[in-house]
């Protein structure tokens, strides 16, 4: 195509897009930001323009797979002349072409690609002259693969046997399946299929880990004319679930060893176990109800065995095989407490214990330090029991094999060991003062201590009291004991220690411990008087607090600091001989063993007098109420008893002058009138008690 000088002056004033083919257009001009990137040359540069654009990547940058076949892009030029007034583009040798007018030596079109797969876009600047120039390739691919509704899709970790659904939209027109495949990191396939596409070309691909190492998922769409798309590759992990495998050993040859199974596939519905590829040692496990699978080994050659154990789904999708290495001796296991495999023991009387590794055991041979070889019948239970006391420190080896009825002999065990006077030692005590008559925990310091050691306890001049060891830590620096110190003397005492396995040897405290006497009770709350501070009241002692607590408790009460004769019970009923005393009372707390401790209250208010006696009955007037005769008062009953009583007569309720005696004449005067007598109760440290009788009328 030949453009002449008019065509481009015509171009330049019209700001427009010439489309030649029917896929150009007019469009926004580039950023300034394009021309900041590149370096003006001189107008003699036959550089062809720069080409970009988002939507169209170059190649071999990865696409935009928001844009496909079908879909505008704007692509991006930029000139290094200052002469150029437009772009002349081109796509490929038989697509779309155009022009596009130039500003500031940018230019900017939008091209839509009819085809998939790799494009090439040739742009080349355009001058006023109508000069032909060098044109620019911009390579780039249009990518018209499916696209995944979630882009987290790739790289997702899942489990063998797990099924995953991918949520696919199309990159190609009129979509109306996709085909797929199942691959591993070798190419290998592991599963195809087929999936419908919607009338709007999506469609969700379910498909299952059938195998652990599937790596990458490979998906096309077909479109209605039968047009395959472009692979839209998405990779994933695919954990193996490969089974782990822990044990309980089992003895020897004898005894079997518990192996269990456990897998990360879910709902495994068999494991499968094969011993050194021997198909007849197969076994199908049924799991148990956590998923886990229970089997157990008895070897009856020597050597390493090799254990493959895999599991499978009601699928029949198989996890990835665990390989174990298993190697079982018919040697008999040597135990010792006190002697034990290369550790230390001491010189004292110990054993070694003798099992069975090899079918048909009836004795065990063993020789010590290389000295002659002994015979030990084995049980029923295919064990024997070797006595032993080291003659002596130093290192020893115990040789042990065990031989059948037949002559056969197993592996020998070699069980190898140290006899030392370990430097067992007590540094420190505490609490470094104990009182006696109680049971105590000591707590002591030192190396190397053992629960069977021997703790004794000596009070000056007296016998040794043996503590009971209770605990010891595991790194045996710290030992806690009991001592009952009931009748110990007070004064100084020897903490002495005896290791259980050493024989004839003992170590001491550097420092004594101290016995002394037992603190005495101590009020922590004094004790406290309850009750009305009056004659004839009673009043309790309350005992107050103390620590350590007492057992019992006695009392003493006092008034005004005396003490009260006779007054030792926790209550008192206060006699009128205490009135206007204050009372107090002292607690003497008592706990066997212990002093007795003894606390005082405080003060009372003092004594007030007690209530007024009560007429439960009241003063009657006894006799004939007649001029001339006598009559006499009668007092009625009174509570609590009155001590004595008083009179008053009265007429018509006033006082009869000279009248207080308990009989009273009547007069001439008093004829007519009302006549009443009022009696006094007095008690003794009481207020004084008063009551009238009724109204009596004096006739003539």
């Amino acid at each position: 195509m030949r453009i002449d000088s008019r065509s481009v002056r015509r171009i330049v004033a019209l700001l427009t897009v010439t489309a030649l083919g029917g896929a150009g257009g007019a469009v926004p001009a580039a950023t300034p930001a394009l021309a900041a990137s590149a370096t003006l040359q001189s107008e003699q540069s036959v550089r062809p323009p720069a080409v970009s654009s988002s939507a169209y990547p170059a190649y071999p940058n990865s696409p935009n797979l928001d844009y496909t076949v079908g879909v505008t892009g704007t692509f991006q030029f930029l000139s290094y002349r200052t002469d150029t007034v437009a772009f002349a583009w081109r796509l490929g040798d038989d697509g779309p072409f155009g022009t596009a007018p130039a500003a500031d030596r940018q230019g900017s079109a939008s091209i839509t690609p009819d085809r998939a797969g790799m494009q090439t876009l040739y742009v080349r600047d355009v001058t006023a002259d109508g000069s032909r120039l060098t044109e620019t390739a911009y390579a780039f691919n249009v990518d018209d693969g499916p696209r995944l509704v979630d882009p987290g899709e790739y790289g997702t970790e899942l489990v063998v046997g797990e099924s995953r659904t991918v949520r696919l939209k199309p990159g190609a027109r009129d979509v109306v399946s996709y085909t797929y495949r199942l691959r591993d990191w070798r190419g290998t396939t592991h599963g195809t299929g087929t999936v419908a596409a919607r009338p709007d070309g999506t469609a969700d691909l379910t498909w299952t880990a059938t195998h652990y190492e599937i790596d990458n998922l490979t998906v096309q769409s077909v479109s209605a004319d039968g047009t395959v798309s472009a692979t839209r590759y998405v990779s994933y992990s695919v954990d193996g679930a490969t089974p782990t495998v822990s044990r309980i050993p089992g003895v020897g040859w004898v005894e079997p060893t518990s192996f269990t199974a456990r897998t990360r596939m879910a709902d495994p519905v068999e494991y499968v176990v094969t011993v050194n590829s021997d198909e007849a040692s197969r076994q199908t496990l049924t799991p148990a109800a956590d998923g886990s699978a229970t089997f157990q080994l008895l070897p009856t050659v020597k050597g390493t065995h090799y254990i493959y154990v895999f599991a499978r789904d009601a699928a029949g999708v198989q996890t990835d095989t665990a390989v174990i290495l298993w190697s079982v001796s018919n040697r008999p296991p040597v135990t010792s407490t006190a002697f034990p495999a290369n550790g230390i023991g001491r010189v004292w009387p110990g054993s070694f214990t003798f099992t069975a590794g090899m079918p048909g055991t009836t004795e065990f041979r063993y020789r010590l330090n290389g000295g002659p070889v002994t015979p030990l019948p084995a049980g029923p239970d295919g064990k024997a029991t070797l006595a032993w006391t080291p003659p002596a420190v130093g290192g020893y080896e115990l040789l042990v094999w065990s031989a059948t009825a037949t002559g056969s002999t197993s592996s020998v065990t070699e069980h190898r060991f140290q006899i030392e006077h370990r430097p067992v030692y007590l540094d420190q005590v505490s609490p470094r003062s104990v009182t006696t008559g109680e049971v105590h925990m000591l707590e002591l310091t030192g190396f190397d201590l053992q629960k069977q050691d021997v703790v004794e306890v000596t009070p000056a001049g007296g016998e040794p009291v043996r503590a009971q060891v209770h605990q010891v830590t595991g790194d045996r620096v710290r030992m806690l004991a009991f001592v009952d110190l009931a009748g110990a003397a007070i004064g100084p005492a020897t903490v002495t220690l005896t290791p259980h396995d050493e024989l004839g040897y003992s170590v001491k405290m550097p420092v004594t411990l101290q016995i002394v006497a037992p603190p005495a009770p101590k009020a922590t709350k004094l004790p406290a008087i309850t009750g009305t501070v009056a004659v004839g009241s009673v009043v309790k002692a309350g005992t107050g607090t103390w620590t350590p607590d007492a057992t019992s408790y006695k009392y003493q009460w006092a008034a005004n600091g005396t003490a009260i004769k006779g007054a030792t019970g926790a209550s008192l009923t206060i006699p009128a001989a205490l009135l206007g005393k204050k009372l107090t009372v002292t607690v003497t707390a008592i706990r066997p063993g212990h002093p007795n401790g003894k606390a005082s209250s405080k003060a009372t208010v003092a004594i007030a007098k007690g209530k007024a006696p009560k007429a439960t009955k009241k003063p009657t007037i006894s006799g004939t109420a007649k001029v001339g005769r006598t009559v006499k008062a009668l007092v009625g009953t009174w509570s609590p008893k009155a001590d004595s009583y008083r009179y008053e007569w009265r007429l018509n309720g006033k006082v009869i002058k000279g009248a207080t005696g308990k009989t009273l004449k009547l007069k001439s005067s008093m004829r007519d009138k009302k006549l009443t007598v009022t009696v006094i109760a007095r008690r003794s440290g009481h207020l004084d008690g008063k009551a009238t009788s009724k109204v009596v009328t004096v006739r003539r």
